[in-house]
């Protein structure tokens, strides 16, 4: 089973800190971060009020090097240093100098814990490369993501054919895609489809009406077990 806790989302939740950013950690055969938020100070709040200890970190992974995703990492660095963070190309520097091991990805990657590193798509429109991870779970392949500036459909394309598999879930930001991009992914995903972050409203609203069966709602401070 994997246990996701969401320790910043755009929404926000009772009795925690909460900005714009996207954090998610992953309780399962190993214990990893998911992306890191924007602050440092929202990260280390949130997860003291959630139960979730920073220091019992395995690894951790970077979607994509913008601040509403590796903001947060100094609270990382401090309980946990030396720890390794899974990357895009990019500055690796920005983690370096918080004691943090960064391993640049450039093709798929399979951890030991069964945990899959998809190999980085390049996003023309923002002039970078993003991350999603294929997560383990007893129901199925769960996909996180962080902005999907290449394209949600795209990276669950990408995890079917690299995982061979559709994944079961998916959840993240999805970056205010168009409808026809939430149709080609509902087509792509078994089951819940949690739209998080940078989805914007308009793309939320379209979930729920017209994939009210897949539609997941989450915020700060959301747990899902799968």
């Amino acid at each position: 089973m994997a246990r996701l806790v969401v320790l910043n989302d755009n929404e926000p939740g009772p009795g925690l800190l909460n900005e714009w950013g996207w954090s998610l950690y992953v309780e399962g055969p190993s214990n990893l971060l998911f992306d890191a938020d924007t602050d440092y100070h929202v990260i280390e709040y949130n997860a003291g009020k959630l139960g979730v200890d920073l220091a019992g970190l395995d690894y951790a992974i970077l979607s994509h090097w913008h601040r509403d995703h590796y903001g947060g990492f100094p609270a990382v660095g401090r309980v946990k240093p030396g720890l390794t963070v899974y990357a895009p190309p990019g500055p690796s520097f920005r983690l370096e100098r918080l004691g943090l091991r960064v391993v640049t990805v450039r093709d798929p990657l399979e951890l030991d814990d069964g945990v899959i590193v998809l190999p980085p798509l390049y996003a023309e429109n923002v002039g970078l490369y993003e991350l999603a991870a294929s997560i383990p779970s007893a129901r199925g392949r769960i996909l996180v993501v962080g902005c999907s500036h290449p394209g949600v459909d795209r990276l669950a394309a990408l995890h079917l054919e690299v995982v061979g598999e559709k994944p079961y879930m998916v959840i993240g930001g999805f970056h205010a895609p168009p409808r026809s991009v939430l149709d080609r992914l509902a087509g792509l995903v078994e089951g819940p489809i949690c739209a998080a972050h940078c989805s914007g409203d308009e793309a939320k609203e379209y979930i729920a009406r017209v994939y009210r069966e897949k539609a997941c709602s989450v915020r700060t401070g959301s747990v899902i077990e799968v």
